[in-house]
C-alpha cells in the first residue's frame, strides 16, 4: 500500500511539471535597437548542434522595428543575429518561457 502511494505521488508529481512546462508561451519578440539592418536572425532550442535557416528568409529587420517569433521548444534555447555589414551576435542558453523579447543593441543582444 506504501509503495502504491508513493508511485501515485510520483506519477501525479511528473504530470504537474509536465502542465507547468506545455503552458510556457514560446512567443517573443526580435526588437532592432542597433542602429543597424539586421540581415539574418537565427534561434533554436540549446540543444541543437546547428543553427539551421534563417528564420528573417527573404526578409531584413530595419533598425528602429520589430518582428514576432514563436520558439518551437520551450525551455533554453541560442539566438544569433547577423547585421549587413556581417557583424554577428550570439545568445546561448535563454529560457524562453522567461523571455518575451530579444533585443539587438549596438553591443549585442540581449533577453528580456
Amino acid at each position: 500500500m506504501f509503495i502504491r502511494r508513493i508511485l501515485l505521488a510520483s506519477i501525479l508529481a511528473t504530470g504537474f511539471a509536465a502542465s507547468a512546462h506545455a503552458q510556457c508561451d514560446t512567443r517573443f519578440t526580435l526588437v532592432n535597437n542597433s542602429g543597424a539592418t539586421i540581415q539574418e536572425f537565427y534561434f533554436g532550442s540549446s540543444a541543437q548542434s546547428s543553427w539551421g535557416q534563417d528564420r528573417l528568409g527573404q526578409n531584413v529587420l530595419p533598425a528602429g522595428r520589430s518582428m514576432n517569433f514563436s520558439a518551437r521548444v520551450a525551455g533554453a534555447n541560442d539566438f544569433k543575429v547577423v547585421w549587413a555589414g556581417g557583424e554577428t551576435a550570439e545568445l546561448m542558453r535563454v529560457d524562453i518561457c522567461a523571455t518575451s523579447q530579444i533585443v539587438a543593441t549596438r553591443s549585442g543582444i540581449v533577453a528580456r
